[in-house]
């Protein structure tokens, strides 16, 4: 009977050790101290340096919590301080492939575009932020306190005011591609710039963390990422369960006010964000990321479902209106573009025009993906509703916004 039992024992333990590894997060969280090379700093970090300095294990790249070139017990001290909130500096890989040592706590920050802005704001660390960019002081009907913060920079974090950045004297500068994140370092020697590129849906929830840690924020981050990591589990496993069959020919394209028209790859930032639910495009046996759209190519692959990911700016959408009049016009202009009309989705009166900006650069990606499914699976879907997906992130955003009364985002309206 006493065998009986401890059979039981070990197999309750490993169902308990297989559940926990299945339910673990496919990142690791790039803070030094996080020994283990897992997605948290903790107690099992401090065993693992413990088994590093008796022999036991070999140290990876994060054992060295306080990188000062060697493993000791200092280093334990460092990842108790961590867990603690205490650490007076914390340690970081980030997306430039450079190791950031941040002084703690963060006194003040300077967002380098709205996506950097979105993160912090989701994680309830706004009042660290002392400036901004041009496309967030753009835009204060979404950003109604940081809009009012002075701006160092143009859209995107380009073109910044080294200058006027130092004077304000940040302790923490984010930044990202487009801006030139080398000059950044370069002009900002005595301040801690760092890359973040938090509008890439891959590695979206490891950067979110990361500024948990450095925001000490890991509640919030970490609520954030469960609900974010949820709305896209529920949406992916549906379409994965969904018959190929079923499943339209999808054409992504971008329209310019030059005229010019390009299709969206799976490799676009459109693109990555359809492949966080398994959806191929159209555009996927082409070359690059944006290639030019040809008429006849679009004519042999009759598009079931065609999708203006972008088009011209002279067409008003987003936040800063409620009407929809000049979306419903432009689509009805480009369905009756020669290059289209004789598609099955301008027949079938499936062209649908959406917002991006609003929900493509930053963690709003989300948003975009409720709805682009709703447009394109909409038996699938026929019980969800995009709008409350996107109502949960402007409550991350604590941001009070009617979406009944306000905002052109989608057309047709779903």
């Amino acid at each position: 009977m006493r065998i009986l039992r401890e059979i039981l024992t070990v197999l309750g333990l490993c169902i308990i050790l297989s559940s926990m590894v299945a339910s673990a997060a496919d990142f690791t969280l790039g803070i030094y101290g996080n020994a283990n090379m897992d997605d948290t700093i903790d107690d099992q970090d401090i065993a693992f340096v413990k088994d590093v300095l008796s022999g036991a294990k070999s140290a990876t790249n994060l054992t060295d919590a306080n990188y000062d070139g060697k493993i000791d017990e200092k280093d334990i001290d460092q990842i108790n301080q961590i867990i603690d909130g205490t650490e007076k500096k914390l340690v970081v890989q980030d997306d430039a492939g450079d190791t950031v040592a941040i002084d703690m706590p963060v006194a003040s920050a300077i967002t380098g575009d709205r996506s950097h802005a979105e993160a912090v704001r989701a994680i309830k660390a706004t009042d660290k932020i002392i400036a901004v960019t041009k496309g967030i002081e753009d835009q204060p009907v979404f950003f109604p306190e940081l809009s009012k913060l002075p701006s160092v920079a143009s859209e995107y974090g380009k073109d910044p005011d080294y200058e006027k950045i130092l004077q304000l004297k940040p302790s923490l500068y984010l930044t990202s591609p487009p801006a030139s994140v080398s000059e950044d370092k370069k002009n900002l020697p005595k301040v801690a710039v760092l890359s973040l590129r938090l509008y890439e849906p891959a590695g979206f929830e490891e950067r979110v963390l990361k500024l948990g840690y450095v925001f000490d924020k890991r509640k919030e981050a970490e609520r954030y990422i469960q609900w974010h990591e949820s709305v896209i589990d529920n949406i992916r496993d549906k379409i994965r369960k969904s018959p190929q069959q079923s499943l339209p020919k999808l054409l992504l394209i971008s329209v310019y006010d030059s005229g010019v028209i390009n299709v969206h790859t799976n490799r676009s930032g459109a693109g990555q964000i359809l492949e966080e639910i398994g959806v191929k495009t159209l555009g996927d046996t082409l070359m690059g990321t944006h290639p030019e759209l040809d008429p006849e190519w679009v004519l042999s692959q009759d598009p079931q479902v065609i999708l203006l990911f972008g088009f011209p700016e002279s067409v008003i959408r987003g936040y800063n209106t409620d009407d929809y009049s000049m979306m419903k016009a432009y689509r009805e202009k480009f369905m009756n573009d020669s290059r289209f009309v004789n598609t099955e989705a301008v027949k079938n009166g499936r062209v649908f025009l959406l917002d991006s900006k609003s929900m493509s650069y930053s963690g709003s990606y989300i948003i975009g993906i409720a709805y682009m499914a709703k447009m394109f699976y909409p038996e699938l879907f026929s019980d969800m509703d995009p709008q409350e997906v996107h109502r949960e992130y402007l409550g991350f955003q604590n941001l009070d916004y009617d979406l009944a009364k306000h905002g052109a985002f989608a057309y047709p309206r779903l």
